[in-house]
């Protein structure tokens, strides 16, 4: 499985508001970061930044662009729109397996916020 592939299995447990498939994809320490700043950390702490975000039927997300840093191959740098017009660029982290070209069972470990921006 590749870093693409394991976030479009992701962004579609997001849009399917599957809350129990997106916590598996979290390390139990998931961390998220905002301007530079831990504002999240924990699958419990997260948990309920989903559950309100599943409370509007339309939440959903749309993969626009991706970029793989290969020098890091455990990140993957994205612009998601979201269903209200918002676009999001973030960097998601993920924690590998048995060598650096494994991404089977990986964890998310960080999401960094680069940006927000209302369209």
């Amino acid at each position: 499985m590749t870093i693409h592939s394991l976030l479009l299995e992701y962004l579609s447990a997001y849009n399917k508001h599957d809350i129990n498939k997106i916590v598996n994809f979290l390390h139990p320490n998931c961390r998220v970061i905002f301007n530079d700043q831990l504002v999240l950390q924990g699958v419990e702490a997260m948990r309920p930044t989903y559950e309100s975000d599943f409370l509007n039927p339309q939440a959903n997300v749309t993969l626009l662009e991706y970029h793989e840093d290969t020098n890091n191959k455990d990140r993957i740098r994205v612009l998601l729109k979201t269903h209200d017009n918002r676009l999001i660029d973030v960097t998601y982290i993920f924690e590998m397996k048995n060598n650096d070209e494994e991404f089977n069972n990986a964890k998310m470990i960080e999401h960094i916020i680069h940006s927000v921006k209302s369209q």
